[in-house]
């Protein structure tokens, strides 16, 4: 009897493990695509010794790297380049930074080299710094999304650059959100600020870090001498993980491309009164605040019928940021696959926590609403206060869409 049980076993456990990895956007992906190779890895092979000798300044961090996980400073140096000086944007050179260091430069002993904080320059200081260079490398690990800083950094450098013999080299890696297309406000006027709501564009752009080089140069930075190394065998609606590249979390709150994919659709959020979930181990996966029950929640969200999402009850308490050391109520937002409108997803769950609790409030930053920076206009707020349909705030911003679609449409590689 024994014998048959452990057969009984041995026949059906492959068959639950087959089950457990059956259709999922956890899978390896299929063999017919091949593995995409970076911008850096494609440079090294067959541009680097074109710069061997030359004076470099390269503005990277922490995802400068190759399948390998190499350093691009230490690929650069093996090949004669001479990095003279190093920028880093949000969060540093090695991303481990919540608050970014106030310093405007530290020397970094390891790699010998100064690192010049791009949130403490200038634009008129980096174009001071850059002089000495015969090229900039720019190689960072975007989000697709206006609100994350690093594409701000990409049009800093390109303006203190702008009419300069220096050339700009951008290395090409993918965007983990090319397979949500563009989304949002093509950024209004007046509502433009220096790192969240810089770049002219749509909340959720569809761009490359190389081709957004490429349409800011037709747009404003005419005179940059620019070079983009592109991806090889990517495709812009790839999840991440089909690439097979491994994912080096950007910034410290993105740990997991998952957590990367909700942040799109909750960092709305971080204009009122909720904890998105900084300062716990599932940031922005995790949402709520002390006047939250959990439950009632989790209930109200599944009403929406998210079909993207899921909503476990969850209680936390955050080390940072909002609500530091305080018990919060909330949810856990868990992304079940497929395309989705961040939008969408962000004015209807707005909407309802602003309808079923009183204690809700917009946050306020210099007098101002930090969701109109964060959406590129007020249309965003100002329709949810009014109780206004997500349709008809997508019916006023859709010409808007239209129209940076159509610029963009010109400098894409993919």
């Amino acid at each position: 009897m024994r014998k048959i049980a452990s057969l009984v076993v041995l026949v059906l456990f492959p068959i639950l493990l087959a089950d457990c990895a059956s259709p999922g956007r956890y899978n390896l992906p299929p063999k017919r695509q091949k593995r995409v190779s970076t911008g850096l890895e494609n440079f090294i092979i067959g541009h680097a010794e074109k710069y061997r000798g030359r004076k470099i300044a390269l503005v990277t961090n922490h995802s400068g790297v190759d399948f390998n996980l190499r350093k691009n400073i230490d690929l650069f140096r093996a090949k004669g380049m001479e990095i003279v000086l190093a920028c880093a944007p949000e969060h540093g050179l090695y991303g481990h930074e919540n608050d970014y260091d106030k310093q405007l430069y530290q020397v970094d002993r390891r790699l010998n080299v100064i690192v010049y904080n791009l949130h403490h320059l200038s634009v008129e200081q980096l174009r001071h710094l850059l002089g000495p260079a015969d090229a900039v490398i720019f190689d960072i690990q975007d989000m697709g999304m206006r609100c994350y800083t690093y594409v701000s950094s990409l049009k800093q450098v390109m303006d203190a650059l702008n009419g300069t013999s220096i050339e700009l080299v951008v290395l090409d890696r993918p965007n983990p959100l090319g397979f949500l297309g563009i989304d949002g406000a093509y950024l209004h006027d007046g509502f433009q600020s220096r790192h969240i709501s810089a770049f002219p564009s749509t909340f959720i752009y569809n761009l490359t870090m190389g081709e957004a080089a490429r349409f800011y140069r037709s747009f404003q930075a005419r005179d940059v001498k620019l070079r983009v190394i592109p991806l090889g065998n990517y495709r812009r609606d790839l999840l991440y993980n089909e690439t097979m590249l491994p994912w080096v979390p950007p910034s410290p709150n993105l740990p997991t491309y998952e957590s990367a994919v909700v942040y799109s659709a909750v960092v709305m959020l971080e204009g009122v009164n909720l904890s998105v979930g900084r300062g716990t181990t599932k940031p922005f996966e995790y949402i709520g605040a002390p006047w939250i029950e959990p439950r009632e929640l989790a209930r109200l969200l599944s009403e929406l019928d998210l079909t993207n999402f899921r909503f476990r009850p969850v209680y936390f308490a955050p080390t940072f940021s909002k609500y530091t050391g305080m018990r919060c109520g909330g949810v856990q937002i868990f992304y079940m696959g497929g395309a989705f409108s961040p939008m969408e997803v962000s004015y209807r769950i707005i909407s309802l926590l602003k309808t079923a609790y009183p204690q809700f409030r917009w946050d306020r930053n210099g007098g101002r609403h930090h969701v109109d920076f964060l959406a590129g206009t007020d249309l965003f707020r100002k329709n949810i206060d009014e109780g206004k349909p997500f349709a008809e705030f997508a019916a006023r911003i859709a010409e808007g869409q239209r129209e940076f679609n159509r610029l963009r449409k010109k400098h894409l590689l993919y």
